[in-house]
């Protein structure tokens, strides 16, 4: 049996690491998915709860009104501006209205959203795509072990051909390594 040397462990760890990408990848995007579905249903839900949407309205119709008022503001500035020959400084009088840090309907359900987000998490811990990635990290890191703490490179492949027979079959297609490319690095003799 042939001594393990560092760069063949890294390249069968690498292997391990490619192998087990595409799968976690696509558990990771299905995992958002569920996670933005459960917020989109659940947003209503939420706001109605906490009494948010009470809230919202009263703000929506607050903004109506204090809109209104702004128009008005900025009619009578106008005008004003425009009886008086202010006109040079209009520009400065419109910017200055409204300048004031105000909540917005959209504030409060940017509140719902983030409360959703936070209880999708706890939610999603449960899931199933979460779990299923919990045990694909754990089959790796099973993997990368058993490459790690064998001596030779070629029971450490044929570990993690067993394991991976063994655990996700599904796994085999995208774990190849080339064992003949594991072969020591000759050396360039310098001549003097």
């Amino acid at each position: 049996m042939a001594q393990a040397k560092m760069y063949q462990v890294d390249y069968l760890s690498g292997k391990v690491r490619e192998a087990f990408k595409e799968h976690e990848d696509i558990l990771e995007q299905q995992i958002r998915i569920e996670e933005n579905d459960f917020v989109q249903s659940k947003q209503d839900e939420i706001a109605k709860k906490l009494g948010a949407d009470k809230i919202k309205k009263a703000l929506a119709d607050a903004e109506e009104q204090l809109q209104k008022a702004q128009d008005q503001a900025k009619d009578f500035i106008r005008t004003f501006a425009n009886k008086h020959r202010l006109t040079d400084t209009l520009d400065y009088k419109l910017r200055g209205l409204g300048s004031g840090e105000r909540v917005k309907a959209h504030d409060i359900d940017d509140q719902v959203k983030d409360f959703a987000r936070k209880y999708a998490t706890t939610y999603m811990k449960k899931s199933k795509a979460m779990k299923e990635r919990e045990k694909l990290r754990q089959l790796r890191t099973n993997c990368q072990d058993a490459i790690k703490l064998t001596n030779d490179i070629e029971d450490a492949q044929l570990k993690v051909e067993n394991i991976l027979k063994a655990k996700a079959p599904f796994m085999l297609e995208h774990y190849a390594p080339n064992v003949a490319l594991l072969e020591a690095p000759k050396r360039v003799e310098e001549e003097l």
